[in-house]
């Protein structure tokens, strides 16, 4: 009852926003989103928070100034992130690349860690505190197609750090889906990480071409692809689920390093080394 307590008067106090640009020259290009990407499904936000404890042996690193230094040095490698989306004819869309910049927000909140109780379920309560915009940059409900001015001319990655009076911060991150997926994003957080433990480069080097998910000209499908049927109805959100929103339901689990350690014993000899092995 105690955390409720803390979290009803929960108070965030938010900075200016502000670009970040890669922090040196980068390319200036326009490159092309894959047939994949150019679905209007795929023209939305994704949300993601990440909460840190406080390191004692930080001293006075400011996590915000650290991860704000370190985004910029990442979108050296990862410009087109950078960049803004335009819309070509046929609906299709390509990434201007001129260091634009994304958007970020420096932010202080008067509570600490354990206040949060459980975490691992979202949305935990108070969440949309640590989020840019809860309001705006969040994927549409089921079978309501997202308006493609939304991420038109758009920074890509919206990022807002919150210091939390413990010592620790969170880190939330907004970011266009038919730029980067789930692998995508943990990959450029990854050498976001690196950056700001000093690395020169990120350990893994991002590649672009996108052009390989293309479909051939002239198109020689060798199954049917119902991800690219158009609706009869002319709604696209429906084309994406073989089951009803009204027969599925929302389950929470955790999926943690027993579960992943029981899975791997069960993997045959040699298996491991010849594939990834989670």
């Amino acid at each position: 009852m105690a955390a409720r307590v803390v979290l009803d008067e929960l108070k965030v106090r938010r900075g200016t926003p502000s670009l970040v640009a890669p922090a040196r020259a980068t390319p200036r290009e326009s490159v092309a989103l894959s047939d994949i990407d150019n679905q209007p499904v795929m023209w939305f936000y994704s949300t993601v928070i990440h909460l840190y404890r406080g390191d004692p042996s930080k001293g006075l690193v400011d996590p915000a100034v650290a991860m704000r230094a370190a985004l910029a040095e990442a979108l050296v490698h990862y410009y087109p992130l950078a960049g803004r989306l335009r819309e070509e004819a046929g609906r299709r869309l390509v990434v201007d690349c001129a260091g634009q910049g994304v958007m970020f927000l420096e932010a202080d909140a008067d509570i600490a860690i354990d206040d949060l109780g459980d975490v691992r379920y979202p949305p935990f309560p108070r969440s949309e505190e640590f989020i840019y915009d809860d309001r705006v940059y969040r994927a549409p409900p089921h079978g309501v197609p997202l308006v493609l001015a939304a991420t038109i001319n758009q920074p890509l990655l919206y990022v807002q750090v919150t210091r939390l009076k413990c010592g620790g911060f969170t880190v939330c991150h907004q970011s266009a889906h038919c730029i980067s997926d789930a692998a995508g994003l943990a990959q450029f957080w990854k050498a976001v990480g690196e950056l700001a433990r000093g690395a020169r480069a990120p350990s893994v080097p991002p590649v672009w071409a996108r052009e390989i998910f293309n479909a051939r000209q002239q198109p020689l499908p060798s199954f049917p692809h119902d991800e690219y049927r158009e609706p009869a109805d002319g709604c696209d959100g429906d084309r994406i689920a073989s089951t009803p929103p009204r027969d599925m339901a929302r389950v929470r689990f955790s999926f943690g390093p027993g579960a992943i350690a029981a899975l791997r014993s069960r993997v045959a000899p040699g298996a491991a080394s010849a594939s990834r092995c989670g």
